[in-house]
């Protein structure tokens, strides 16, 4: 009778930790800030814009490696692009996933940009 008691207790405690950690891991990260100047920006279509989607996609996919770190540079002047993440090694890849997507929309069409996180930093220049 002991040991039915224990190994339910021991299914709940499973049951409940698995629903907490996938929750958390599904909400998104806390935004705090952004800047993206307009002080320099791209054309649509333009070579800048491609490595900049080359850079934010291999930043994505770096994002697993669980060192919270990783740089990455596209292209050849005047066109490269500079692109880092920095954010803690836990909650790197949901972070840094979203925030690929999420400077996209906010800087549109800017050579600079960075966005700050809760959990993570991502930024990219020229």
């Amino acid at each position: 009778m002991h040991l039915s008691t224990v190994s339910i207790n021991l299914l709940l405690l499973v049951i409940v930790l698995s629903v907490l950690s996938s929750t958390s891991e599904s909400q998104q990260p806390t935004y705090l800030y952004h800047d993206c100047p307009n002080t320099t920006t791209f054309s649509i279509n333009s070579t800048y814009q491609a490595n900049r989607g080359t850079v934010l996609s291999s930043l994505s996919s770096n994002s697993t490696r669980g060192d919270g770190f990783y740089n990455t540079t596209a292209g050849s002047i005047p066109d490269t692009v500079y692109s880092l993440f920095l954010c803690r090694g836990d909650l790197c890849q949901a972070c840094v996933t979203f925030a690929t997507t999420d400077i996209s929309q906010r800087c549109p069409n800017q050579t600079r940009a960075v966005v700050w996180f809760d959990e993570c930093l991502l930024r990219y220049s020229d």
